[in-house]
């Protein structure tokens, strides 16, 4: 009786160790999230749209401010193109926050933008700054894009 009792306390142990490890993706943390939205700025300022689109899902989506979703990869890069290809200014962005839903494979983030000018005439002027936020999914071991949209903040008083 005293080893039903074992393999019973063994067996509950092992099914609460199983329930913890298939909760969460391996990885899946708000450091991890937090350093794939650092990144994703990063291949974008090194590769431009190349490296902006490297972290999007084939099913993401855009939502523009004040305007409709943009849908699906292709759809997404030919909507993004003329801005992040335009070598007049710079976007920047940094995360302030990261939260990994239950499960382990979606995520967001939320940070703050702001483009500086490239131009001669006014280069490292603020053009623009804002809030954004970022829907992530993790596919294998890394984070991608599933929706992204940003709303500018007021220009400030003079």
């Amino acid at each position: 009786m005293k080893s039903l009792k074992v393999v019973f306390v063994l067996l509950l142990a092992a099914g609460c160790s199983m329930a913890v490890n298939t909760n969460s993706a391996p990885g899946a943390t708000e450091a991890s999230l937090m350093q794939a939205d650092r990144d994703f700025a990063d291949a974008t300022h090194r590769n431009g749209i190349d490296g902006w689109m490297s972290f999007y899902a084939r099913d993401a989506i855009r939502i523009r401010y004040r305007a409709n979703m943009v849908k699906g990869y292709d759809a997404v890069r030919a909507f993004d193109l003329p801005n992040i290809s335009d070598t007049t200014y710079t976007l920047n962005w940094e995360p302030t926050d990261a939260y990994v839903f239950s499960g382990g494979t979606i995520g967001s983030t939320t940070g703050r933008y702001w483009a500086v000018s490239r131009k001669v005439e006014t280069s490292g002027k603020e053009l623009s700054r804002g809030r954004y936020v970022t829907m992530w999914r993790r596919e294998g071991n890394r984070w991608l894009v599933i929706m992204d949209t940003g709303y500018p903040e007021p220009a400030p008083a003079r």
